[in-house]
């Protein structure tokens, strides 16, 4: 039994492990939200480029008894590097399908389309066995074959092919630079051979997420043609995220500042090479993300205005970057137009829409807006739910921008941020919106706090929230009980006593919204140490969290109840059952969510003693 249990806990710590939570909010307060969209190979490719799908060489079908057939025949008996009882492949394996080549190549009957196929599939054969043991140069040996292939041949589909093994030598030579460029001019290159997965493959193997030091190495080699220039400063100016051992949520740039005004020099030196590119704007999208990423919001704005009105002005990147400049340079209400036209453009991919939603909140958190905060923190949550754009805790650094997914920010807004009227106004105005159920829910919740329970009774009924509905229509009965005119100062003890005593006897159930929080609330209501908010809006916020604490807490108010009936009552049995009442309800209180230890703590004392003294 001691084992399994063992055994349980040690599974609950690994699935822990394994899935991190999301607990993180007003995420669009850090500065780093606001950095330019992260950039994938998949960026680069041009629309509608069209490929073909032949056999590789020495893959076609192997029929006859031709020389050329067996060389195909035996160079597909070739397992990956392997024999095909398992045991690795030596370059002395070889030589029987270099006789094969030799056979092949003297055969008088082959067409010109043959005797390439032969040639390169000699170079792959070299190649091969370099990939096993390159101690003789039979990689640069391979290299130069295919290089010589190339200089002759015809066959589109064979050159295609060459030019990626071609890139695959440089790869495994560490030549990034050199197997990059080839691999992304394949990926736009029409009548390629090599598919758009093997070569998104390639560039992801080649580069990763940035490139790494190798790209900045030689970053100057990119500017031969506008795409290499583009895509090497793009993945360059990637955002980064911490990594696992690094303090704090984002890790420090080493010399930034250096790398940045390089990238900035080496683009005004290539101004005419970059703005060749179809007048698309690429040298002004380069600026604007490296201004950002040197924290040059006003930069990046200047950038922003000299564009000429193109189409660039309705790209995805362009709309972000403006609305970040704008941002980040304190200018919240402008920020609302690029971020809705990105939010609106049919070029946008689901990332990048939830993106400028989370970006809007931001907007209206910061302009007081709290209807449209709202409506785009609710199309977040919706849009969550169906996990189709939020961040997954692996691969965090492929994203484009990290949004908090946590909900934090519309269960703020819903529980404590948001007047009631303007939930009520929204409510009525948005019928059919999806996720309007929770803007209702969380309205009868906060108008049970204020005591409207008749109201918030209706509200549970409308959406089918029976069991709370039936809750607050009982305690409206003993709320009206409780006060009551007429009734004898002992009915009137006796019923606040029932109405404290059905408080205490719901935690959870009347007036905490149970629809928003699971466990994490303590972890959201970290105003009094969150940096990113100025002095005002530490206060604003402190204010409501507090009061969010003291009205949502049920023995807390059920305390105050019994309190004054304590005092009402004096030593009588009335007092005594509802000073008793009333330390069960302190000592239920979660203090770490609620607070108030010393107020609780000293309550508790008080009562302890009167309780002591009245029942003598």
């Amino acid at each position: 039994m001691k084992a399994h249990r063992f055994l349980l806990l040690f599974t609950v710590l690994l699935i822990a492990c394994a899935c991190p939570w999301d607990d993180e909010f007003r995420e669009y307060l850090n500065a780093h939200f606001w950095a330019p969209f992260a950039k994938q190979a998949a960026g680069f490719e041009k629309p509608g480029v069209r490929r073909i799908d032949a056999p590789y060489a020495g893959m076609a079908a192997a029929q006859g008894g031709s020389a050329l057939a067996r060389l195909r025949a035996e160079y597909q008996n070739l397992s990956q590097h392997s024999q095909p009882d398992g045991n690795p492949l030596s370059p002395a394996d070889l030589a029987p399908l270099r006789q094969t080549v030799a056979a092949a190549r003297a055969d008088q009957s082959l067409t010109r389309h043959d005797k390439e196929e032969v040639d390169l599939v000699e170079a792959k054969i070299e190649m091969r066995a370099g990939e096993v043991d390159d101690s003789g140069g039979l990689l640069r040996s391979a290299q130069r074959k295919f290089e010589a292939f190339l200089r002759t041949a015809r066959s589109s589909e064979f050159r295609s092919e060459a030019r990626g093994w071609l890139a695959h030598i440089h790869y495994l030579l560490g030549e990034q630079t050199e197997a990059g460029k080839i691999f992304l001019d394949e990926l736009n290159r029409a009548g390629s051979n090599l598919s758009r997965e093997t070569l998104l493959n390639s560039l992801r193997m080649t580069y990763g997420y940035d490139g790494g030091p190798e790209l900045i190495a030689h970053l100057d080699e990119y500017f031969d043609t506008p795409e290499h220039a583009a895509f090497a400063i793009s993945l360059v100016t990637n955002p980064h995220w911490r990594r696992d051992g690094e303090p704090g949520r984002f890790p420090r740039v080493r010399n930034p500042s250096q790398s940045y005004e390089r990238i900035k020099g080496l683009l005004a030196r290539h101004e005419d090479l970059l703005r060749s590119q179809d007048g698309a704007g690429t040298l002004g999208l380069l600026a604007m993300r490296t201004a950002l990423m040197m924290g040059d919001p006003a930069g990046a704005r200047k950038i922003a205005e000299s564009l000429p009105a193109a189409a660039v002005h309705a790209s995805p990147d362009f709309l972000w970057m403006s609305a970040s400049a704008l941002f980040l340079s304190r200018e919240y209400a402008a920020a609302e137009k690029p971020l809705l036209a990105l939010f609106r453009s049919t070029g946008a991919d689901k990332p990048q829409k939830a993106a400028a939603a989370y970006g809007l909140c931001g907007v209206y958190w910061k302009t007081g807006n709290v209807a449209e905060q709202l409506r785009f923190a609710l199309w977040l949550h919706t849009v969550n739910r169906q996990r189709e754009y939020g961040p997954t805790p692996s691969g965090i650094s492929d994203l484009s921008v990290y949004w908090a997914s946590s909900g934090w920010d519309l269960n703020l807004l819903l529980d404590a941020e948001a007047p009631v009227d303007a939930l009520r106004s929204f409510a009525n105005e948005n019928p059919n919106l999806a996720g309007i159920r929770l803007v209702k829910y969380s309205l009868a919740v906060r108008l049970s706090r204020q005591e409207r329970y008749q109201e918030a009774a209706e509200i549970y009924r409308s959406i089918n929230a029976n069991r709370r509905a039936q809750r607050l229509r009982q305690l409206a009965l003993l709320s009206q009980a409780a006060e009551k005119p007429g009734i004898s100062a002992r009915q009137h003890l006796d019923a606040r006593y029932e109405l404290a005593g059905f408080v205490a006897a719901n935690p959870d159930g009347i007036y905490f919204n149970d629809a928003l929080w699971h466990g994490m609330q303590r972890y959201a209501l970290q105003s009094a140490t969150d940096y990113r908010l100025t002095g005002a809006e530490r206060t604003r916020v402190m204010d409501a969290e507090r009061e969010l604490k003291d009205s949502q807490e049920e023995r807390w108010r059920a305390y105050l109840i019994l309190r004054d009936v304590v005092r009402d009552a004096g030593v009588s049995g009335p007092g005594r059952d509802a000073a008793r009442l009333a330390l069960r309800c302190l000592r239920g209180i979660n203090t770490d969510r609620f607070g108030r230890e010393e107020e609780i703590r000293q309550a508790d004392i008080d009562l302890s003693r009167w309780l002591k003294l009245a029942s003598k």
